[in-house]
């Protein structure tokens, strides 16, 4: 491939004017631009705005036993129930936490976080405390992991509600094929330096802002109860079967004793019980039944 076919320079502009359907023009998220000032107005305010966390976390890998957070970032927005929509995102933060070990040299391919940048640093707890108090949601991409990451760095603040942008919104419902964040953003035409805490976060706030209907959506399934259906009892012969069905294993090292587990909602539970029955014999009445809301979802089982 030529430099030309690669580069797209200037003079290839009338080019592209004339080829729309060949290209598509990504634009850089305003919120992660330099000069950017706090509070910023997204919309209307409706006069029953509530307050919610944007959070992320970037950690020295993915074991959320044996690893730990080098980077948390927050952006607190205010949000109105009613229209469903972001009406300004009011302040973001970065903090640094120092692992107490060496990064490894893949995350920070990854991140941008060297060893050098979080040498040293600590967190504060009550900058933590004082930006989370009142909110009345934590949200993040992937709260399964952050909720847990964040909780055993601060288990102090394990009260709050929390919900998923990844888990808690249909995106294939609105056509997407990935759930990626930064995926979801290029198909809107938008891009972002990604994987580092508080950009993450406000790229979020931005597909929010792009996309009220899955803002919506996301509010709606953090106001939903789950139940955590534990098959316990399950013969391995029918393994296969409950991992085609979305079951996990859960090696028993915390918690409950080893057994196949996943998350449906209230209103599917009978049907899942049935499953069970017709699975092995008394399935439904052998599993064992965890209810969920926002304030224990995603604490892991």
């Amino acid at each position: 491939m030529s430099k030309q076919q690669t580069e797209f320079p200037l003079e290839r502009v009338s080019e592209i004017q004339s080829r729309t359907t060949d290209f598509k023009l990504l634009e850089r998220i305003p919120l992660t631009l330099g000069g950017v000032t706090w509070p910023l107005k997204l919309s209307d305010s409706m006069g029953d705005e509530k307050k919610m966390v944007l959070l992320d976390v970037e950690t020295t890998g993915l074991n959320i036993q044996e690893e730990v957070i080098t980077e948390l970032g927050m952006v607190v927005v205010s949000y109105s129930p009613s229209a469903g929509k972001i009406s300004t995102i009011d302040g973001v933060i970065s903090l640094y936490d120092d692992p107490g070990k060496p990064i490894p040299e893949e995350i920070t391919q990854l991140t941008g976080i060297t060893n050098a940048m979080v040498k040293g640093q600590k967190i504060d707890v009550g900058v933590v405390t004082q930006w989370l108090q009142n909110a009345s949601l934590i949200v993040a991409h992937n709260a399964w992991f952050d909720r847990q990451m964040f909780e055993k760095r601060f288990p102090e603040q394990s009260t709050y509600p929390w919900a998923c942008s990844f888990k808690g919104v249909d995106w294939k419902s609105l056509g997407f094929k990935s759930l990626a964040l930064d995926y979801l953003l290029l198909r809107l035409g938008w891009f972002y330096e990604g994987h580092r805490a508080s950009i993450d976060c406000l790229a979020m706030a931005w597909l929010f802002h792009l996309l009220p209907q899955a803002f919506e959506s996301l509010l709606v399934e953090a106001d939903k109860r789950t139940v955590r259906v534990q098959a316990m009892g399950a013969p391995f012969a029918v393994k296969d079967t409950l991992r085609e069905r979305k079951y996990r294993w859960h090696n028993g090292d915390k918690g409950p004793v080893k057994h196949w587990w996943r998350d449906v909602p209230e209103e599917d539970l009978e049907n899942e019980k049935c499953f069970l029955d017709g699975l092995y014999q008394q399935g439904s009445l052998q599993a064992q039944y965890v209810y969920l809301d926002a304030c224990n979802r995603f604490k892991g089982n």
